[in-house]
Parts: structure tokens; C-alpha cells; sequence
């Protein structure tokens, strides 16, 4: 059974790592920056499927962060976060 390509991201600076992705896939991963920012970069899957690539120029902790990684092969994967969730004032 194939797993699912999956997506890790790190923050400080913004690092994306993929996993199950196909071997020697070239993956093109881009990070939408609300309210109108992109920014891109390219890596091949190793032998085990997985990449890991750096945005340096990416500061602090952008709100509304969506990242998709998409496989020369098929593969692809999402990363958005959830909003928190805050809970009402108890009395």
C-alpha cells in the first residue's frame, strides 16, 4: 500500500519537508503568503520520496500560510494550517 504524500512545516525560517512522495520526483513546493504573496522553489524526492527545501527570505510568522507541494509524477500534498480556536470567557 502507497502512503499519502504528506507536508512538515517549520517556521523561523520557513522550511517545508515532504515525504512519500515518488522517488526522483521533481516536486515544485509553493508557500501563498496572504494577502497576494508567492513564493516557489523546486526539489527532487529522494530515494525514500522525501525533500526538504528553505525559504530564508520568508520572516516571522505569516498569518493565513498555505503551502502545496505538486510532484512531476502526480504526487501532491497541502499544508494549511487551522485556525486557532478561542473558547468564550467563563463567568
Amino acid at each position: 500500500m502507497n502512503k499519502r504524500p504528506t507536508l512538515h512545516v517549520a517556521l523561523h525560517p520557513l522550511t517545508v519537508s515532504g515525504s512519500s512522495f515518488r522517488a526522483g520526483e521533481h516536486v515544485t513546493v509553493i508557500a501563498h503568503l496572504p494577502p497576494r504573496r508567492m513564493v516557489s522553489r523546486r526539489a527532487a524526492a529522494s530515494s525514500d520520496g522525501s525533500f526538504v527545501v528553505q525559504f530564508d527570505e520568508v520572516e516571522g510568522t505569516p498569518r493565513g500560510l498555505s503551502v502545496r507541494a505538486s510532484g512531476s509524477e502526480g504526487s501532491a500534498a497541502m499544508y494549511a494550517p487551522r485556525p486557532a480556536r478561542i473558547s468564550p470567557p467563563t463567568n
